[in-house]
Order: C-alpha cells, then sequence, then structure tokens
C-alpha cells in the first residue's frame, strides 16, 4: 500500500507569487481526504485532475470524489472554498456521505454541550471560529440549494481542560452529541486531530494507515505437519492445540507493521503541545508544516504565532518525522530556497513544497516527489537531499 499527498496550496493568507492558499488532499487506502479548502481551491482541483488524468496518474482527484473534509483553524484562506465546494457537490447530484470534522473553542465546546446545537457563542469565541463556519455553511446550505442534499457527518473537537474530546452536530435535529471516543471515520485508516497554537483555535490532523499483523509464516506452520485448516486458524489469530502442546499465532508471524503516517500542520506557532508529544506516538513518515517566516523575520512569527522555516525543522525533528515538507509561505517571501536552507540546519531531510506538488509514501516509508513541469508529471530525484 501507498499514500499519496497532494499539495494544492502553498502561499499563507492570499495569493502570492504564483502560489495558491491553502488546500491538500490525501490519498490513502482509496479514500480521499481534504485538509483545508482555501479560496479558489474548486478550480485548482479541476486543473491539477486534468494534468493527472494527461499524466495517467493512478488515482484521479476530484471534488466528486472527496470523502471527508478536515480543517486546520477558522481563517478565511483555509476555509473559503469550502462552501462553493459543498454547492457543487450538490449540484452534481452527489449521494454517498461526507465528513466534516475541525476544531472548535472549548467555550464553544462547553456552550454546545450545554444548550444545544443553538447555543449562543460567549465573547471568547471568534466570528470565524469553525463552529460558526460551519452553522452558517448549514443554514446557507439548506435555504439556497435546491438539489437533493448527500448526508453529511459533522463533527468538532476540542480540548476542555487539555483532553480532546469531540461532538457530532446534528443540525436537523438540533442537537449535539457528545462522543465518548474519537469517531472512527474509515475503517483501517486513522485520523487524529493535535493541538497546535495559534490565534484561534487549531490543530493538525494526523492520517494514516492501521497498525498491520507481521506476515504470516506459513511454510513454518507447514513443517511442523500442521493441516490447511489448523494453518487457516493460526493465521486467523486462534490459538491451536496440537500433540499437547499449544501454539500460539504470534509464533508464527513476522514483526509488527508499523501503518504509513502523515501529518499536516495548519498554522502554529513554535510551541504547540500537541506536536509536542508526537515524539511518543508511532513513528511519522512525512511531516507538512508551515513555514510563514524565515529566521529574519522570526520576530513576526512570535508576534502572529505563526513558524519560521527553523521552527518547522525543529517540531519535525523532536517528534522524529522522518521527512519534512515546507509549506504556507509568507507573500513577503519570493522564493522559498531561504527557508529550505535554514531548515536544512536542523533536520536530515527537508523539501520546499510548490503548488500541484505529490509526495508519495511507498510501503516502506520511502517518500517520491513528483513535480509538474510543462504539462509533464515528473519525479524529482533526490528532493529530500541535504
Amino acid at each position: 500500500m501507498r499514500m499519496e499527498l497532494h499539495i494544492l496550496g502553498t502561499s499563507s493568507s492570499r495569493p502570492a507569487h504564483g502560489r495558491e492558499v491553502s488546500g491538500s488532499v490525501v490519498i490513502c487506502d482509496g479514500k480521499a481526504v481534504l485538509v483545508d479548502c482555501g479560496e479558489g481551491l474548486q478550480s485548482r482541483l479541476q486543473y491539477h485532475s486534468s494534468q493527472l488524468k494527461a499524466n495517467n496518474w493512478q488515482h484521479r482527484i476530484a471534488h466528486t470524489r472527496i470523502d471527508v473534509m478536515l480543517f486546520t483553524h477558522g481563517h478565511l484562506d483555509h476555509t473559503w472554498g469550502a462552501l462553493p465546494m459543498l454547492q457543487s457537490m450538490a449540484l452534481d447530484d452527489r449521494r454517498r456521505e461526507l465528513t466534516i470534522a475541525a476544531p472548535i473553542h472549548q467555550d464553544a465546546y462547553s456552550a454546545l454541550l450545554k444548550d444545544g446545537y443553538d447555543a449562543q457563542m460567549p465573547d471568547t469565541v471568534a466570528g470565524v471560529d469553525m463552529i460558526e463556519q460551519m452553522r452558517m455553511w448549514w443554514k446557507l446550505w439548506i435555504e439556497k440549494i435546491e438539489q437533493p442534499i448527500f448526508s453529511i457527518n459533522w463533527y468538532v473537537v476540542s480540548w476542555p481542560e487539555g483532553a480532546e474530546s469531540w461532538l457530532k452536530l446534528k443540525p436537523d435535529e438540533r442537537r449535539v452529541e457528545k462522543l465518548a471516543d474519537r469517531p472512527q471515520m474509515f475503517e483501517g485508516i486513522l485520523i487524529s486531530p493535535h493541538r497546535t497554537t495559534h490565534s484561534v483555535p487549531s490543530c493538525a490532523w494526523r492520517i494514516g494507515e492501521a497498525d498491520r499483523l507481521g506476515k504470516f509464516d506459513g511454510q513454518k506452520a507447514g513443517d511442523l505437519g500442521l493441516s490447511n485448516q489448523e494453518i487457516a486458524k493460526l493465521a486467523g489469530g486462534q490459538d491451536l492445540e496440537k500433540d499437547g502442546q499449544i501454539l500460539l499465532p504470534e509464533q508464527f508471524r513476522g514483526p509488527h507493521r508499523v501503518g504509513l503516517s502523515l501529518l499536516i500542520s495548519g498554522d502554529t506557532g513554535a510551541e504547540a503541545p500537541g506536536l509536542e508529544a508526537l515524539s511518543a506516538d508511532k513513528p511519522l513518515d512525512l511531516m507538512v508544516h508551515e513555514a510563514t517566516y524565515v529566521d529574519e523575520q522570526e520576530h513576526k512569527a512570535r508576534e502572529y504565532l505563526h513558524s519560521t522555516a527553523r521552527d518547522a525543522a525543529n517540531a519535525a525533528k523532536a517528534a522524529d518525522a522522518s521527512h519534512l515538507v515546507l509549506t504556507h509561505y509568507s507573500s513577503r517571501l519570493s522564493e522559498s530556497e531561504t527557508s529550505l536552507e535554514q531548515a536544512r540546519q536542523v533536520h536530515r531531510s527537508v523539501c520546499n513544497a510548490d503548488d500541484g506538488d505529490i509526495f508519495v509514501i511507498g510501503k516502506a516509508g520511502e517518500v517520491q516527489l513528483f513535480r509538474h513541469e510543462n504539462g509533464i508529471i515528473n519525479e524529482i530525484s533526490t528532493p529530500f537531499a541535504n
């Protein structure tokens, strides 16, 4: 199995220097996960899809094929394209369900839990908080779109008292439901939020495969004279008694296989509790981290709760991420080579992303970069070389 990351926007705040604002698509086990949806993403998605088709790419991407929409936070350069995309899905008579998930302020979480879906938000909750936008999307969608409505699962996450907690919004019933556990959006695919630090509630999203059992050694079982039925029992995870001896399934399996995974940060300051805890988690094959500023602008990064390229490298190093991809460059930066140079002083494997880049994570965790050049998608050799 492999994972694909399609980066469709690398600019912060507004389009600049040929770069568009945030939006990425992750393909994992045939499912398409959109992370952030800035203005104009539909057009970019359409163009990118045409390039994939022209180059006979294995997986195609379109708004009709998105299964999940994840948002890192509520700033409009990360969300402004969402409602038009929902409208297009309806216009194209989408039938299968969609899942939308986003972080919200802990005071918004408390208000929803206390007073339900229509709860009035306290003054501490910003107007761009994701709860306000999601409720607006629902209202405008129901009132203005006349096409058949497909089912949407609406989820919000917050960290009241530091602990991750989820609500499922049920706007048609005007209520919310508190979940006992993180929602399982797909079987075999793990999606988890990791709290970051910004001027509004924000998180990074980790997407990856579930861990897999080690490879079953059928020859070893056969050498013991086991029947096909007995081998099948062991391979299925059941203990087996043979000649007075108990045989355990794990005796016939190779090392545990850790699933592939990547993380996309969204906007964050240098100190982010959810990212700092990643080192204790399972290995991370690829981290995509905002690099809004360079060293000379560090004061701006601290003031606006963004990161420099060096901050991104420090986060990837602390998390022991195998590879780091820089994105979300300030409009003040006309090039990203300086960002790359500074990040490489800290982390062993860094690449600066361009709009349209495709990163492919192979089954062994190796990462390849494919880039658009004059209508041709070419593999870039040694993109992470230091």
